[in-house]
């Protein structure tokens, strides 16, 4: 296929100033020529017969639309920051002068082997290191390229379709709808009222209108945030301008605020390891000193052992520095990051995961997140007669049944489409509620494709939340008529006649709209979504002149009722955010008699629960706003600014906001909340650009998915810290006591190294990857940013499993010899407490599973394979180290009686740390919720048990949630305000 322009051609259009491109575009013969030579059609989109062969030849003259991915580290530069430790390079160059020592200054035996496994063992750590590192950082581009793939809508062959962003190619026309991201580099070839925010690109904060004759570029990257559109694609991939812009960017990941958390204490801790390390040096120093001054004679092999003593230091400050909390909070990260997409939840922001999981206040959606956003036209109202099954049997004229039909099929968004199935419920393309009106115009045997292509449009006034209105506009015969459809309570205000079966017109009494009003009502207390549908026709309309709606002295139509069936999950769902202890919010645009109505099926709207409409809420002050809180469960015929609102005032009272959003005026609300919240399926690309968390099925069970993972992801970063703290406790004041006892270090640096790959790489390994428990929403929410990561309860089991493992290292150390009959601090000695030590962590390892007091410690023990493996994987090693280990790590082969008596001691820590977790302690702790929060969980518990067995649940306790849900009155003058019940 021979093609009659260049890709470096387009780009320069594109690139080109705009009276330079606009020459060369008049060059090629304009958007028809371009189209012409791009073989491609403005109206039909590419050729179907194209479509066999996979575009191929298209790709390669003008390539796909992959984006250049972000630069990222190799493993060897991660390898070689990870020996740029200030701590490895002294170790090594300790180790690499014991090296020295042992080969030009030797003593009995292979000296120089304990230097050489030193560098070996560095070697091990900064490889694990850097490989979880690059690990982590595959895991998060590949999250990136799942978060970056979105949906496209574009004509091929003369029909619309849906297909991937990466998908697309040179000569696509696509379909340009508010809210959307431009996918590629193109040009307009129909524009009604699109504007376009370049400001990503080009730093203009006015939003730009576009259109066929005047500005005709639309870059890749910006935001269609009015009107609609199609564009002709010009440039993708590499050759647009985002492109272009990413393969010049290299933005590195923030830390999340835990991140830094942890970043810190790693510090303080390491400053104490530092300390620990100078005094052992010192007191080591100090004896040798007393050694050397009683020796007869000097012997050079002395400096020898200062060499040991600085060695031995300087792994005590390696072991002490806790470089696995930052890792495991990345490791925890990256995998419920993978996990979370399985839940539906597509992360965008890291810090998201863990506020998630301290969110107090959820604002919801209705349509399509509590709701399954499938809509059925059921019954209404057309031209003075009642119906209530599809199609309506009625005696109206032809004519005004046609106009009704007519503004259904045209009064809509040209990319909003129904696909008709004989064996199941049809397809819904673009907005769902216009979908059930085309649902319900094709039941009724009427074909609005055809209606949209023998009629031309003058002007469509795309819907608004704030008119919650939507009009177009479309030349007669005798002038023009305008098809307005909206909120029935808004649109009646502008009607001032109504449509009679005959085709006749009366004047709109105020009597008649009560009734329509009243009439409106029945239908949304039923739960249905309300639609009023009128028309205008006028002698005069100019689209230039009319750049306002001309929505008034309207004939109403018809008013209907669309069914949105609440998902049958979402009160089960709603039931656990309740337990724990989120206050679940509905605000909706909708009526609020039908927002009312799903509110309750949802559980949302309580007895002594408060519903409001936006209007009513926009007039309040902050203080009548913050007074109304503690009740008010829903918010209806609300606008984007009364949702801000909303959240603004419930983060000013210090609450923890996830909102949801679809739309584009969502995006102040996403933005200002703490946890911005999008839907996949129906949100704009403005909204999902606004978000911290796309909810892929635009479900609100899947929120729920969100909150227990952000509680999972703290209380595995808490499981860890636990572990790694008592292990720092014990190494430490062993390691001092020994020297104290003038016994060296009971533990070697090589194995305190390997100690240090255990409670490190691999522990952050196995307890960062902990999947959630359901008892994490039987909870108080945690405010990670402002809570103290060691509890009472965790500093309780610190406590006391380090003195444990101080005891029995202490009783190995001094009683050893007596007990096994082994040489005094032999390798045999040495090898007892190594092997003690160690088992005493892994067992330790399965004790930190559990860090809020919880007993069984081998709850869904095996859910976690990656746990498993660690534990086995680790065992392994050490036998293999004790066994053959040698000189290399100081050890000598152990008897079996040996064996067990020193596995049975690290065993020791399971049953005490039950015997820990039953002593009691004031709880609190990181949620400030005392005992409060243990009361609380149990009672839920006992009462999912006695419900489950049909007993009556146990009346629940007086406490004061964070939230202050039930703490302040409302004022007087709100009492009995649109109450629940």
């Amino acid at each position: 296929m021979a093609w009659e322009v260049d890709k470096e051609t387009l780009v320069a259009i594109m690139e080109g100033s705009d009276e330079g491109s606009r020459v060369q575009y008049e060059q090629l013969g304009g958007v028809e020529g371009l189209a012409d030579k791009l073989k491609t059609d403005i109206r039909d989109g590419l050729l179907a017969e194209e479509e066999s062969e996979g575009y191929r030849s298209r790709i390669f003259q003008y390539g796909d639309n992959q984006y250049p991915e972000a630069p990222t580290k190799s493993w060897l530069e991660l390898f070689w920051e990870a020996c740029q430790d200030t701590t490895i390079i002294i170790l090594c160059i300790a180790a690499l002068v014991s090296l020295a020592l042992g080969i030009f200054v030797p003593e009995e035996g292979a000296d120089w082997i304990e230097g050489a496994a030193i560098l070996i063992a560095v070697l091990l750590v900064t490889v694990v290191t850097a490989t979880n590192e690059y690990q982590q950082e595959q895991q998060f581009q590949e999250l990136n390229k799942v978060k970056e793939n979105r949906i496209v809508k574009v004509i091929r062959g003369g029909k619309q379709r849906e297909v991937s962003i990466h998908d697309i190619y040179v000569g696509d026309i696509c379909v340009v709808d508010c809210g959307d991201q431009i996918p590629a580099d193109g040009i307009v070839v129909f524009a009604d009222d699109l504007t376009v925010d370049q400001s990503v690109m080009t730093g203009e904060t006015d939003s730009l209108e576009k259109s066929v004759d005047g500005d005709w570029k639309l870059m890749s990257g910006c935001q269609a945030d009015a009107g609609m559109g199609r564009m002709m694609i010009i440039a993708t991939g590499e050759q647009s301008q985002w492109g272009k812009t990413l393969m010049n960017l290299n933005q590195p990941r923030m830390e999340t605020p835990l991140q830094q958390s942890l970043g810190d204490m790693a510090q303080m801790i390491g400053l104490g390891g530092m300390f620990v390390a100078v005094a052992v040096f010192i007191v080591l120093m100090v004896y040798w000193s007393i050694d050397i001054y009683k020796a007869p004679e000097w012997e050079w092999e002395s400096l020898r052992e200062i060499v040991d003593f600085f060695i031995i230091s300087v792994t005590i400050i390696v072991v002490a520095i806790p470089e696995g909390l930052p890792l495991a909070v990345t490791i925890s990260l990256a995998y419920s990051m993978k996990q979370m997409v399985r839940d539906q939840n597509l992360v965008r922001k890291m810090a998201a995961c863990e506020t998630m999981g301290g969110a107090t206040d959820i604002c919801s959606d209705k349509t399509g997140t509590l709701t399954e956003n499938k809509m059925t036209l059921e019954m209404g109202w057309i031209a003075g007669e009642e119906f209530t099954s599809v199609p309506p049997s009625l005696s109206v004229d032809n004519g005004v049944v046609h106009l009704v039909h007519e503004g259904i099929a045209i009064n809509s968004a040209p990319s909003t489409r129904v696909e008709m199935h004989e064996d199941r419920p049809p397809t819904f393309v673009g907005n769902k509620t216009e979908c059930a009106l085309l649902v319900f115009s094709v039941h009724c045997g009427f074909d609005y494709e055809e209606i949209r292509k023998n009629t031309e449009v003058a002007k469509i006034y795309a819907f608004s939340s704030a008119r919650k209105k939507m009009s177009a506009v479309l030349p007669t015969a005798s002038g023009f008529r305008m098809y307005c459809k909206g909120a029935p309570e808004i649109v009646l205000r502008d009607c001032i006649s109504v449509m009679k079966g005959d085709g006749s017109e009366v004047p709109l009494t105020e009597g008649m709209r009560t009734q329509l009003l009243e009439y409106q009502e029945s239908l949304a207390t039923k739960g249905l979504r309300t639609l009023c549908l009128c028309v205008r026709h006028m002698d005069e309309f100019n689209p230039a002149v009319e750049v306002d709606p001309p929505e008034t002295d309207l004939t109403v139509l018809a008013i209907v009722g669309i069914r949105d069936p609440i998902r049958k999950e979402v009160p089960e769902a709603v039931e656990k955010c309740q337990n724990a202890g989120l206050f679940v919010r509905m605000v909706t645009g909708d009526n609020i008699n039908t927002a009312k109505k799903i509110a309750e099926e949802a559980g949302i709207l309580t007895p002594g629960g408060l519903a409001m409409e936006g209007p009513e809420f926009a007039k309040l002050t902050d203080e009548q706003i913050d007074a109304l809180l503690p009740r008010l469960q829903v918010l209806a015929r609300s606008l984007p600014l009364d949702k801000l609102t909303l959240v603004q005032r419930l983060m000013a009272n210090k609450h923890v906001v996830g909102v949801t959003g679809d739309g584009t005026n969502d995006a102040p609300a996403l933005k200002q909340a703490d946890v911005g919240l999008a839907m996949g399926i129906a949100g704009t690309d403005v909204a999902k650009e606004a978000s911290d968390i796309i909810i892929l099925d635009d479900n609100f069970n899947s929120i729920v998915f969100s909150v227990l993972w952000g509680r999972c992801i703290f209380d595995n970063i808490r499981k860890f810290l636990q572990f790694q703290l008592t292990v720092n406790f014990s190494a430490l004041l062993v390691a001092f006591i020994g020297a104290m006892a003038q016994k060296g270090s009971p533990l070697k640096a090589i194995q305190l190294l390997w100690v240090n790959l255990i409670m490190d790489t691999m522990a952050a390994l196995a307890l960062g990857t902990e999947r959630p428990h359901p008892d994490l929403l039987d909870r108080p929410p945690i405010n990670i940013n402002k809570a103290w990561l060691l509890s009472n309860v965790m500093i309780k089991n610190i406590i006391g499993q380090g003195i444990y493992q101080v005891i029995i290292l202490c009783f190995i150390l001094f009683a050893g010899p007596l007990v096994w009959y082994v040489e005094d601090e032999s390798d045999y000695h040495y090898t007892l407490i190594f092997n003690a030590f160690v088992f005493a962590q892994i067992f330790n390892e399965i004790n930190s599973r559990k860090c809020n007091g919880e007993l069984n410690v081998f709850d869904k023990f095996f859910t976690n394979k990656i746990f498993g493996v660690v534990i086995v994987v680790t065992v392994v090693l050490q036998v293999v180290i004790v066994e053959f280990g040698g000189a290399a790590f100081h050890t000598a082969g152990l008897t079996w009686d040996q064996w067990i008596a020193t596995i049975l001691i690290g065993a020791g820590s399971l049953p005490l740390g039950l015997i820990i977790r039953v002593v009691p302690v004031p709880r609190m702790d990181a949620w400030g919720f005392g005992d409060i929060e243990q009361k609380l969980r149990s009672e839920r518990k006992l009462n999912r048990l006695r419900a489950k067995h049909g007993h009556p649940p146990i009346a629940p306790s007086n406490f004061a949630m964070d939230n202050k849900a039930n703490k302040h009155e409302p004022e007087d003058e709100y009492n009995g305000y649109n109450e629940g019940y």
